[in-house]
């Protein structure tokens, strides 16, 4: 029963907030289907509004200090390898605080799913510009020109890190479509090695509302097999989607976020460590 993985706690997040998109995956979605134990199953997060999560998923959790939930969750992996471990994180917990950590467990390939809720902001601590803001903001003005503060893509760094590191598992999904992130879930959550996965959600407290409608308009889903569609701006050919090719992951990721969200799995490899 789905139940089963929901405490008594209620969430207090912001009506409208992509988390409850990721809480109703894991909790309703992933964690039945797959039939993980609620006592082999533990959930770590830093600080931040979707590092609240594990108060509400019942499964044994951590709410860590900041930016070290996978270390942490590394460190819980190591000890006990029959425990299934999710590492939860936003882009500033993950990306900002905790980024010189992630190489390192990537590069070790253990067996963990790394979850990363970018809302493109810090939200907890009250909107600060965060490693993945698509556009800064000054004064009461909207987005400043791309030209003075380009776009940063984090997936950019995470499919650069799996080519020279071994991480073996890279997916990207929108909290907006809580069955097709459950499907990424589920097969991050298999995948022997370490898998991330992104997701993309809305802050409809701080960010302006027209940053995720882009996202959602702009967003293109990728399927094994199929042609690829890329944006007018793309200066190479379409080619057929293969998550096996890391060399076509990296191009995936040179297509800017706001431009063209991909949806799907960018790169499955093989086991090389952990």
């Amino acid at each position: 029963m789905a139940s089963a993985y929901t405490t008594e706690v209620k969430p207090v997040w912001c009506r409208g907030c992509g988390n409850f998109g990721l809480l109703s995956s894991l909790t309703r979605g992933v964690l039945p289907d797959l039939g993980i134990p609620q006592h082999k199953t533990l959930i770590v997060s830093g600080i931040g509004c979707s590092s609240r999560i594990p108060a509400y998923i019942d499964t044994y959790g951590i709410n860590a200090i900041h930016g070290r939930a996978v270390v942490i969750a590394q460190g819980a992996k190591l000890a006990n390898p029959d425990l299934t471990v999710l590492a939860i994180g936003g882009d500033g917990d993950l990306f900002s605080i905790g980024a010189g950590h992630l190489p390192h467990v990537v590069r070790r390939n253990a067996d963990i799913t790394c979850i990363m809720v970018n809302n493109f902001v810090y939200a907890l601590t009250k909107g600060q510009v965060s490693p993945t803001t698509p556009l800064l903001k000054r004064g009461d003005g909207a987005f400043l020109s791309r030209e003075h503060y380009p776009p940063v893509d984090p997936l950019l760094d995470m499919i650069s890190f799996s080519g020279s590191t071994g991480a073996s598992f890279i997916a990207q999904g929108v909290a907006t479509d809580v069955p097709h992130l459950s499907r990424l879930l589920r097969e991050a959550i298999r995948h022997r090695g370490f898998s991330y996965v992104s997701v993309l959600t809305p802050c409809i407290t701080f960010d302006p509302p027209e940053l995720f409608d882009i996202v959602r308009r702009n967003a293109r889903y990728l399927t094994e097999g199929e042609m690829i569609e890329l944006p007018p701006s793309a200066t190479y050919e379409p080619w057929v989607h293969d998550p096996t090719d890391i060399g076509l992951a990296l191009k995936l990721a040179r297509v800017s976020l706001l431009e063209e969200p991909f949806l799907g799995v960018f790169f499955r490899g093989t086991v090389t460590g952990g």
